[in-house]
Protein backbone atom coordinates (compact mmCIF):
# COMPACT_ATOMS: atom_id res chain seq x y z
CA UNK A 1 0.00 0.00 0.00
CA UNK A 2 1.02 3.12 -1.38
CA UNK A 3 1.23 6.56 1.07
CA UNK A 4 1.07 10.09 0.05
CA UNK A 5 2.73 12.58 1.66
CA UNK A 6 1.92 16.18 1.16
CA UNK A 7 3.78 18.95 2.51
CA UNK A 8 2.11 22.30 3.30
CA UNK A 9 4.87 24.99 1.86
CA UNK A 10 4.32 28.90 2.77
CA UNK A 11 3.01 30.69 -0.60
CA UNK A 12 4.42 33.79 -0.99
CA UNK A 13 1.43 36.67 -1.81
CA UNK A 14 2.75 39.10 -4.68
CA UNK A 15 0.82 42.87 -4.60
CA UNK A 16 -0.31 43.43 -8.29
CA UNK A 17 1.43 46.97 -9.26
CA UNK A 18 -0.08 50.39 -8.41
CA UNK A 19 -2.98 51.54 -11.06
CA UNK A 20 -2.96 55.21 -13.34
CA UNK A 21 -5.79 56.37 -11.04
CA UNK A 22 -3.95 55.61 -7.62
CA UNK A 23 -0.52 57.24 -8.73
CA UNK A 24 -3.15 60.33 -10.17
CA UNK A 25 -4.50 60.36 -6.69
CA UNK A 26 -1.65 60.17 -4.82
CA UNK A 27 0.29 62.89 -6.70
CA UNK A 28 -2.97 65.48 -6.21
CA UNK A 29 -3.02 64.79 -2.36
CA UNK A 30 0.66 65.75 -2.14
CA UNK A 31 0.13 68.66 -4.12
CA UNK A 32 -3.01 69.90 -2.45
CA UNK A 33 -0.47 69.83 0.56
CA UNK A 34 2.19 71.58 -0.37
CA UNK A 35 -0.65 73.96 -2.30
CA UNK A 36 -2.20 74.74 1.70
CA UNK A 37 0.94 74.81 3.20
CA UNK A 38 2.35 77.40 0.80
CA UNK A 39 -0.95 79.65 0.90
CA UNK A 40 -0.69 79.81 4.74
CA UNK A 41 2.79 81.20 4.58
CA UNK A 42 1.86 84.12 2.06
CA UNK A 43 -1.71 84.77 4.29
CA UNK A 44 0.89 85.38 7.28
CA UNK A 45 3.60 87.49 5.97
CA UNK A 46 0.46 89.69 4.16
CA UNK A 47 -0.24 90.13 8.04
CA UNK A 48 2.89 90.93 9.09
CA UNK A 49 3.29 93.64 6.12
CA UNK A 50 -0.01 94.82 6.71
CA UNK A 51 0.38 94.97 10.54
CA UNK A 52 0.46 99.06 11.77
CA UNK A 53 2.83 98.36 14.64
CA UNK A 54 3.48 101.52 17.72
CA UNK A 55 6.86 103.21 17.59
CA UNK A 56 8.24 102.27 20.92
CA UNK A 57 9.17 105.38 23.28
CA UNK A 58 12.90 104.46 22.98
CA UNK A 59 12.35 105.18 19.13
CA UNK A 60 10.34 108.44 19.88
CA UNK A 61 12.81 109.81 22.23
CA UNK A 62 15.84 109.22 19.72
CA UNK A 63 13.65 111.03 16.56
CA UNK A 64 12.55 113.83 19.28
CA UNK A 65 16.37 114.22 19.80
CA UNK A 66 17.62 114.04 16.46
CA UNK A 67 14.46 116.81 15.86
CA UNK A 68 16.53 119.42 18.68
CA UNK A 69 20.22 118.38 17.29
CA UNK A 70 19.41 119.78 13.62
CA UNK A 71 20.52 122.77 12.98
CA UNK A 72 18.84 126.18 11.18
CA UNK A 73 21.04 126.18 8.00
CA UNK A 74 20.23 122.19 7.93
CA UNK A 75 16.23 122.42 8.03
CA UNK A 76 16.65 125.92 5.76
CA UNK A 77 17.77 123.13 3.24
CA UNK A 78 15.34 120.59 4.03
CA UNK A 79 12.68 123.16 3.57
CA UNK A 80 13.63 124.01 -0.19
CA UNK A 81 14.06 120.32 -0.98
CA UNK A 82 11.82 118.96 -3.24
CA UNK A 83 10.58 116.27 -1.09
CA UNK A 84 7.31 116.84 0.39
CA UNK A 85 7.42 114.94 3.63
CA UNK A 86 10.96 116.70 4.08
CA UNK A 87 10.06 119.82 3.62
CA UNK A 88 6.80 119.55 5.89
CA UNK A 89 8.51 118.09 8.24
CA UNK A 90 11.52 120.78 8.46
CA UNK A 91 8.48 123.25 8.65
CA UNK A 92 6.99 121.61 11.70
CA UNK A 93 9.99 121.72 13.10
CA UNK A 94 10.82 125.44 12.49
CA UNK A 95 7.10 125.97 13.73
CA UNK A 96 7.53 124.53 17.12
CA UNK A 97 10.66 126.14 17.75
CA UNK A 98 9.02 129.53 17.03
CA UNK A 99 5.95 129.52 19.55
CA UNK A 100 8.27 128.11 22.17
CA UNK A 101 10.57 129.07 24.66
CA UNK A 102 12.92 132.20 24.30
CA UNK A 103 12.09 132.11 20.93
CA UNK A 104 8.30 132.58 20.95
CA UNK A 105 9.14 135.69 23.42
CA UNK A 106 11.45 137.34 21.20
CA UNK A 107 8.91 136.69 18.72
CA UNK A 108 6.27 138.40 20.37
CA UNK A 109 8.21 141.60 21.61
CA UNK A 110 9.38 142.48 18.27
CA UNK A 111 5.70 142.15 17.18
CA UNK A 112 4.76 144.70 19.55
CA UNK A 113 7.41 146.56 18.52
CA UNK A 114 7.38 150.43 17.18
CA UNK A 115 10.24 150.06 14.88
CA UNK A 116 8.75 149.38 11.39
CA UNK A 117 11.55 147.17 10.22
CA UNK A 118 11.44 144.66 12.87
CA UNK A 119 7.74 144.65 13.50
CA UNK A 120 7.68 143.67 9.99
CA UNK A 121 9.63 141.02 10.38
CA UNK A 122 8.04 139.78 13.39
CA UNK A 123 4.69 140.26 11.36
CA UNK A 124 5.37 138.15 8.24
CA UNK A 125 7.00 135.35 10.51
CA UNK A 126 3.50 134.93 12.53
CA UNK A 127 1.46 135.12 9.99
CA UNK A 128 3.59 132.19 7.96
CA UNK A 129 2.91 130.27 11.05
CA UNK A 130 -0.73 130.69 11.07
CA UNK A 131 -1.86 130.70 7.54
CA UNK A 132 0.80 128.14 5.69
CA UNK A 133 -1.00 125.62 4.17
CA UNK A 134 1.70 123.02 5.26
CA UNK A 135 1.14 123.92 9.03
CA UNK A 136 -2.17 123.50 8.86
CA UNK A 137 -2.58 120.20 10.90
CA UNK A 138 -0.10 121.26 13.78
CA UNK A 139 -1.25 122.96 16.67
CA UNK A 140 0.36 126.55 15.88
CA UNK A 141 -2.75 127.96 16.32
CA UNK A 142 -3.75 126.59 19.44
CA UNK A 143 -0.67 127.21 21.25
CA UNK A 144 -0.59 131.15 20.02
CA UNK A 145 -4.18 131.60 21.13
CA UNK A 146 -3.61 132.80 25.11
CA UNK A 147 -2.94 136.14 26.34
CA UNK A 148 0.72 136.98 25.37
CA UNK A 149 -0.46 136.99 21.98
CA UNK A 150 -3.64 138.69 21.73
CA UNK A 151 -1.48 141.15 24.31
CA UNK A 152 1.20 141.74 21.75
CA UNK A 153 -0.73 141.45 18.56
CA UNK A 154 -3.01 144.62 19.88
CA UNK A 155 -0.46 146.35 20.77
CA UNK A 156 0.87 145.56 17.20
CA UNK A 157 -2.99 147.09 16.06
CA UNK A 158 -2.66 149.86 18.29
CA UNK A 159 0.81 151.24 17.06
CA UNK A 160 -1.20 151.36 13.40
CA UNK A 161 -3.61 153.86 14.57
CA UNK A 162 -1.30 156.65 14.50
CA UNK A 163 -0.42 156.05 11.04
CA UNK A 164 -4.10 156.33 9.39
CA UNK A 165 -2.09 160.13 7.53
CA UNK A 166 -2.13 159.34 4.40
CA UNK A 167 -4.49 158.08 1.69
CA UNK A 168 -4.35 154.28 0.68
CA UNK A 169 -7.49 153.24 -0.76
CA UNK A 170 -10.53 155.03 -2.99
CA UNK A 171 -12.76 152.93 -1.55
CA UNK A 172 -16.16 154.91 -0.53
CA UNK A 173 -17.16 152.95 2.55
CA UNK A 174 -18.83 153.20 6.15
CA UNK A 175 -16.75 150.76 7.61
CA UNK A 176 -13.47 150.73 5.74
CA UNK A 177 -10.85 153.68 6.21
CA UNK A 178 -9.21 155.30 3.28
CA UNK A 179 -5.90 155.77 5.21
CA UNK A 180 -5.69 152.09 6.43
CA UNK A 181 -1.92 151.78 6.30
CA UNK A 182 -0.47 148.60 4.15
CA UNK A 183 1.46 146.49 7.46
CA UNK A 184 -2.23 146.65 9.17
CA UNK A 185 -4.27 144.14 7.11
CA UNK A 186 -1.31 141.60 7.73
CA UNK A 187 -2.32 142.34 11.49
CA UNK A 188 -5.68 141.95 10.91
CA UNK A 189 -5.47 138.65 9.23
CA UNK A 190 -3.35 137.25 12.04
CA UNK A 191 -5.92 138.31 14.72
CA UNK A 192 -8.86 137.09 12.00
CA UNK A 193 -7.51 133.70 12.50
CA UNK A 194 -6.12 133.53 16.01
CA UNK A 195 -9.38 135.35 17.92
CA UNK A 196 -11.75 132.23 17.26
CA UNK A 197 -9.35 130.50 19.84
CA UNK A 198 -10.22 132.15 22.69
CA UNK A 199 -12.16 134.98 22.72
CA UNK A 200 -12.06 136.00 26.10
CA UNK A 201 -8.31 136.13 26.44
CA UNK A 202 -8.55 138.42 23.65
CA UNK A 203 -11.20 140.71 25.50
CA UNK A 204 -8.75 140.95 28.18
CA UNK A 205 -5.70 142.26 26.19
CA UNK A 206 -8.16 144.83 24.97
CA UNK A 207 -9.04 144.25 21.50
CA UNK A 208 -11.99 146.36 22.13
CA UNK A 209 -11.06 148.34 25.06
CA UNK A 210 -7.88 149.44 23.61
CA UNK A 211 -7.98 149.07 19.61
CA UNK A 212 -11.71 148.95 18.44
CA UNK A 213 -12.84 151.93 20.68
CA UNK A 214 -10.70 154.28 19.12
CA UNK A 215 -10.63 152.42 15.25
CA UNK A 216 -11.14 155.19 12.76
CA UNK A 217 -14.25 153.99 11.01
CA UNK A 218 -15.46 156.33 8.89
CA UNK A 219 -19.17 156.15 10.16
CA UNK A 220 -17.64 157.05 13.48
CA UNK A 221 -16.78 160.42 11.88
CA UNK A 222 -19.59 161.74 10.62
CA UNK A 223 -22.34 164.53 11.89
CA UNK A 224 -24.17 162.75 13.53
CA UNK A 225 -21.52 159.68 14.82
CA UNK A 226 -22.77 156.23 13.98
CA UNK A 227 -20.49 154.32 15.99
CA UNK A 228 -22.80 152.75 17.55
CA UNK A 229 -24.09 151.12 14.43
CA UNK A 230 -20.34 149.64 13.33
CA UNK A 231 -21.68 146.25 14.10
CA UNK A 232 -24.64 146.81 12.22
CA UNK A 233 -22.69 148.16 9.41
CA UNK A 234 -20.30 145.62 9.56
CA UNK A 235 -23.14 143.17 8.62
CA UNK A 236 -24.11 144.92 5.97
CA UNK A 237 -21.26 145.65 4.26
CA UNK A 238 -19.14 143.26 4.82
CA UNK A 239 -17.83 143.02 1.27
CA UNK A 240 -16.00 146.27 1.30
CA UNK A 241 -13.69 144.70 4.32
CA UNK A 242 -14.31 140.50 4.82
CA UNK A 243 -11.57 140.62 7.12
CA UNK A 244 -12.38 143.30 9.87
CA UNK A 245 -16.15 141.85 9.74
CA UNK A 246 -15.06 138.26 10.30
CA UNK A 247 -13.32 139.65 13.49
CA UNK A 248 -16.52 141.55 14.77
CA UNK A 249 -18.72 138.89 14.24
CA UNK A 250 -16.94 136.46 16.39
CA UNK A 251 -16.63 139.22 18.64
CA UNK A 252 -20.50 140.39 18.65
CA UNK A 253 -21.31 135.87 18.89
CA UNK A 254 -19.66 135.98 22.13
CA UNK A 255 -21.46 137.04 24.79
CA UNK A 256 -18.28 138.75 26.62
CA UNK A 257 -17.93 140.68 23.36
CA UNK A 258 -21.47 141.90 23.10
CA UNK A 259 -20.78 143.34 26.74
CA UNK A 260 -17.90 145.09 25.61
CA UNK A 261 -19.15 146.23 22.22
CA UNK A 262 -22.13 148.07 23.70
CA UNK A 263 -20.36 149.42 26.58
CA UNK A 264 -17.40 151.23 24.39
CA UNK A 265 -20.22 151.78 22.06
CA UNK A 266 -20.22 149.94 19.25
CA UNK A 267 -23.15 148.27 19.35
CA UNK A 268 -26.22 149.94 20.11
CA UNK A 269 -28.89 148.30 22.61
CA UNK A 270 -31.45 145.46 21.58
CA UNK A 271 -33.91 148.44 21.26
CA UNK A 272 -31.70 150.29 18.86
CA UNK A 273 -30.65 147.41 17.24
CA UNK A 274 -35.14 146.35 16.38
CA UNK A 275 -35.15 150.09 15.12
CA UNK A 276 -32.67 149.97 13.18
CA UNK A 277 -33.72 147.21 11.17
CA UNK A 278 -36.91 149.12 10.86
CA UNK A 279 -35.06 151.77 9.34
CA UNK A 280 -32.66 149.23 6.95
CA UNK A 281 -36.02 147.74 5.74
CA UNK A 282 -36.91 151.69 4.09
CA UNK A 283 -35.33 152.28 0.92
CA UNK A 284 -35.05 155.74 0.89
CA UNK A 285 -33.30 155.47 4.60
CA UNK A 286 -30.54 153.60 3.26
CA UNK A 287 -28.79 155.76 0.94
CA UNK A 288 -24.96 157.05 1.47
CA UNK A 289 -23.12 159.30 -0.42
CA UNK A 290 -20.18 159.02 -2.73
CA UNK A 291 -17.93 161.42 -2.27
CA UNK A 292 -19.53 162.97 -0.15
CA UNK A 293 -16.20 164.85 1.12
CA UNK A 294 -16.52 166.56 -2.27
CA UNK A 295 -19.56 167.03 -2.96
CA UNK A 296 -20.30 168.95 0.72
CA UNK A 297 -22.77 166.35 1.74
CA UNK A 298 -22.36 163.84 4.81
CA UNK A 299 -20.92 160.65 4.48
CA UNK A 300 -24.18 158.63 6.13
CA UNK A 301 -27.96 158.62 6.04
CA UNK A 302 -29.92 161.52 4.92
CA UNK A 303 -32.12 160.95 7.43
CA UNK A 304 -32.85 158.96 10.26
CA UNK A 305 -36.16 157.21 10.87
CA UNK A 306 -35.97 157.82 14.77
CA UNK A 307 -36.03 161.60 14.39
CA UNK A 308 -38.53 161.98 11.78
CA UNK A 309 -42.47 161.88 12.09
CA UNK A 310 -44.84 162.19 15.49
CA UNK A 311 -44.42 160.04 18.01
CA UNK A 312 -47.27 158.04 16.89
CA UNK A 313 -45.75 157.31 13.28
CA UNK A 314 -42.61 156.32 15.72
CA UNK A 315 -44.52 153.96 17.76
CA UNK A 316 -46.67 152.80 14.86
CA UNK A 317 -42.70 151.64 13.01
CA UNK A 318 -41.76 150.04 16.41
CA UNK A 319 -44.52 147.66 16.35
CA UNK A 320 -44.30 146.48 13.19
CA UNK A 321 -42.99 142.88 14.12
CA UNK A 322 -46.74 142.84 16.63
CA UNK A 323 -49.10 142.78 13.31
CA UNK A 324 -50.62 140.15 11.75
CA UNK A 325 -51.80 139.53 8.06
CA UNK A 326 -54.62 137.98 7.68
CA UNK A 327 -55.61 137.06 3.53
CA UNK A 328 -58.09 134.68 2.11
CA UNK A 329 -55.17 135.01 -1.09
CA UNK A 330 -58.02 135.86 -3.82
CA UNK A 331 -57.23 139.52 -3.77
CA UNK A 332 -54.39 141.79 -3.31
CA UNK A 333 -53.35 142.85 0.42
CA UNK A 334 -54.53 145.67 1.90
CA UNK A 335 -54.33 147.84 5.31
CA UNK A 336 -57.91 146.00 6.21
CA UNK A 337 -55.73 142.64 6.08
CA UNK A 338 -53.08 143.74 9.06
CA UNK A 339 -54.19 143.25 12.62
CA UNK A 340 -52.21 145.16 14.80
CA UNK A 341 -52.34 146.31 18.45
CA UNK A 342 -53.82 149.53 19.18
CA UNK A 343 -51.33 152.56 19.79
CA UNK A 344 -52.22 153.88 23.10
Amino acid sequence: MTVLRISKRPQSIVMAPFSGDGVLWLCLGVSLFFAVRGIATDLRQVVDLTEIKQVEKDDKIISEGTEEALKLDTLLKLSQSTSHDLRAAALRIISERSTKGDTRDLLLEQLASKHKITQGRALNALNFLVSNRALSRTSICSRLGDLPTYTALVNCLCNFLSEHLERTSLTNSPILPKTRPMGEKKALSIMNILLPENVPEALEAGIISRWLCKYPFPCAQTDPSRRRDVVILMKTWWSDDTIMSSIFSTLSSHPDGIKQLRKYGLMGSMIEENDQDDDDNDADSDVWMVDADETGGTFGRSSRRLQEGTPREQALRRRRREAMVLSDGGRPLGNEDIIQRPIE
